[in-house]
């Protein structure tokens, strides 16, 4: 899949209240009809921060689409151009709200616990309200061409601890979207990072007793040795959408 990151930093003109009311009541109910966009989720950051945590953020969100085609053929469709002028118009969509975004091809690793979905609460089942906790982080690499097999021959082991839910390092298409006639994302205002680390906990309590010890410690470490422009934050997530497709009988 791609995935499409958009960092966000809450505008001067909205509080926090503001843009979750039109955030929530409004933008992600557009979203949801991206066309072909196959998921959807929200994240904002929590109030107790790790360690780890640094750069400015206020919420994260990703939407993913099948193929890098079918990603620009959205945002050229009549439900890209309505998310992108809902955006324009209550926050903007200059680096004073979206300084960065993050266009990833995504390795998910192997975790020895994995989270789990609940069809019936739309959300993950440790929770009553359904959401996860997410150690969200993006880079820029000094390495871009070799940070993916870097990482996956010394971090891919990091799952088998039993509190990481989920383990997914995403790197950068390199690619820019163009849309409508003068478009484009990412736009000379914003950084488009190399790279993207999810990590998924169910709850803040596990989230904060991972990220302040081994292995995570190490591994982090590492990867911010190897870059630069990083930023990091502990999130709230909420799956938005789930597309499910019909699979052939099997009788085994």
């Amino acid at each position: 899949m791609i995935s499409f990151n958009w960092v966000i930093t809450l505008p001067r003109h909205m509080t926090a209240d503001q843009f979750d009311d039109w955030y929530l009541g409004i933008h992600t109910e557009l979203a949801k009809v991206g066309h072909k966009m196959i998921r959807y989720n929200i994240n904002r950051r929590v109030a107790n921060q790790p360690a780890a945590s640094h750069g400015e953020f206020f919420r994260i969100a990703q939407e993913y689409w099948k193929t890098w085609d079918d990603m620009v053929e959205c945002w050229n469709h009549t439900s890209g151009f309505a998310l992108l002028g809902d955006g324009l118009a209550n926050m903007g969509l200059g680096s004073g709200t979206l300084p960065g975004i993050a266009l990833t091809e995504h390795t998910q690793f192997k975790v020895a616990n994995p989270a789990n979905f609940s069809t019936f609460q739309r959300g993950y089942r440790a929770r009553e309200d359904g959401t996860i906790t997410r150690f969200i982080a993006f880079g820029m690499a000094k390495d871009k061409a070799g940070l993916k097999d870097w990482y996956a021959s010394r971090f891919a082991g990091l799952g088998e601890h039993p509190l990481l839910r989920e383990h997914i390092f995403g790197i950068g298409v390199g690619k820019v979207i163009e849309f409508g006639l003068v478009g484009r994302l990412p736009n000379d205002e914003m950084l488009s990072y190399d790279w993207n680390l999810e990590l998924w906990f169910d709850s803040n309590e596990d989230a904060h007793k991972f990220l302040s010890s081994e292995p995570f410690t190490t591994m982090f470490s590492e990867l911010r040795t190897v870059s630069t422009d990083t930023l990091g934050g502990l999130f709230r997530g909420q799956e938005m959408l789930m597309l499910n497709k019909a699979l052939p009988h099997r009788d085994d």
